[in-house]
């Protein structure tokens, strides 16, 4: 959209609406994600960026000015309602944890409790009057900048208590759009299934060999059961060690570049979309970040490895002093791999259940969705990282389990 300004200028914005009951169509579970991304994003640049603008080494503004921000969900929802997903969750022994799946307020044959409900959001436009441009994937010169961006915005609350309590209360208490928490507990259920079918429908365009070994055939069964440990290791209360702020959806398409030369060495990166921003690991929004822009090629010249590091060294230069060094290399990376295996599972139940040849040809035309969704060499590379990362995982969680039947037995119970 565009205004005239006062001095009769003519200046671009973005307008952002969102409204409810175009979502009727979703069960109540996916609709009421929806909502709760709008009042996120909506408290996230009235409330939270504020505070975190503060705590900016540099003048980097983060995300384009905000000229207007507000939501009306009343009586959808509580104003102190978790995002937390509420339905059963599926775990590997078939049994569930029955929660609670209804709204009081909510009708799926009576939506007129849907009519009158917003959210509002209007932007600088980065396009038209910004000198700002998109890509994905991203070229090296660009990922660098990006993940250097992306540390910058987790140093303003790394280990923040103050920060990270209003974070938790305010926006979501697990942050990411692909947190297990956050999503409908029924996609679980189609993790094993998903694998038997890429291995079927996409095993004809891997290389020889690639899915003969039983611990990649039964990926799916092994992220399946791994879920809920993972989830609970990147899952930091606001109190505990290394927990910041998380973007929550970091793809290439939520950033803008600033600069009129997409060749320019270090190009500013300006971040959008904080519909699911809350309290996490900041390797998480790294591994999904990396699975987004990476093109096989890259991966193969060790890509993951050079944004690993700038993102790493990126953050210890933005921390401030008190908190530089508290967090090691190995203690991230260990997160990382965590958070690429956690992503895996995401896009395993919702986006590869029943993904074919075409189905990956279809996608390889919006650059919104991930590489690993787009490009069969991609989804190939990531299976493999992941096979590698979890058996790792597998190896802490038989540990971990053996450490507690000893101290049974010690204790008697």
């Amino acid at each position: 959209m565009k205004a005239e300004t006062s001095n009769n200028e003519t200046k671009h914005f973005f307008l952002k609406y969102v409204e409810p009951k175009k979502y009727r169509h979703k069960v109540w579970a996916d609709l009421r994600r929806t909502i709760h991304y709008t009042r996120t994003e909506v408290r996230f640049y009235n409330e939270i960026l504020p505070i975190l603008k503060v705590h900016v080494k540099d003048d980097w503004p983060i995300c384009p000015t905000v000229y207007l921000a507000e939501y009306n969900v009343e009586g959808l929802m509580d104003e102190n309602e978790s995002t937390e997903a509420k339905e059963q969750v599926a775990r590997s022994d078939s049994s569930t944890i029955s929660c609670t799946n209804t709204n009081p307020h909510y009708d799926e044959n009576d939506i007129s409790i849907l009519e009158g409900k917003y959210g509002v959001l209007v932007l600088d436009n980065m396009c038209v009057d910004n000198h700002c441009f998109q890509r994905a994937p991203l070229p090296l010169n660009m990922a660098l900048a990006s993940v250097a961006a992306l540390a910058k915005f987790h140093a303003t609350a790394f280990q923040n208590e103050d920060i990270l309590s209003k974070v938790s209360e305010r926006l979501c208490r697990y942050g990411g759009s692909f947190h297990l928490k956050n999503r409908n507990p029924k996609k679980m259920q189609h993790l094993v299934g998903a694998w038997e079918g890429f291995i079927r429908d996409i095993g004809p365009e891997a290389p020889s060999g690639f899915f003969e070994d039983v611990k990649m055939q039964n990926l799916g069964r092994r992220v399946f059961e791994a879920a809920e440990f993972i989830s609970r290791e990147l899952s930091p209360l606001p109190v505990e060690p290394f927990a910041t702020i998380v973007h929550g959806d970091y793809k290439a398409m939520n950033i803008f570049f600033k600069g009129d030369d997409e060749e320019e060495p270090s190009p500013t990166p300006i971040l959008i979309d904080f519909a699911s921003t809350g309290v996490g690991l900041g390797a998480s929004d790294l591994a999904m970040h990396i699975a987004h822009v990476a093109l096989p090629e890259d991966l193969d010249n060790g890509m993951e490895e050079i944004l690993f590091e700038k993102y790493f060294t990126s953050l210890q230069n933005a921390l401030p002093d008190a908190a530089k060094n508290v967090y090691s290399e190995e203690e991230a990376k260990r997160h990382f791999r965590f958070g690429t295996v956690d992503y895996f599972r995401f896009i395993l139940g919702r986006q590869w259940n029943g993904a074919t040849l075409e189905v990956f040809a279809e996608r390889n035309k919006d650059t919104n969705f991930a590489m690993v969704n787009r490009s069969i060499d991609a989804a190939l590379h990531f299976a493999k990282r992941v096979d590698v990362y979890l058996s790792g995982i597998e190896i802490e969680m038989k540990q971990k389990h053996c450490r507690a039947l000893d101290k049974g037995l010690s204790t008697g119970h």
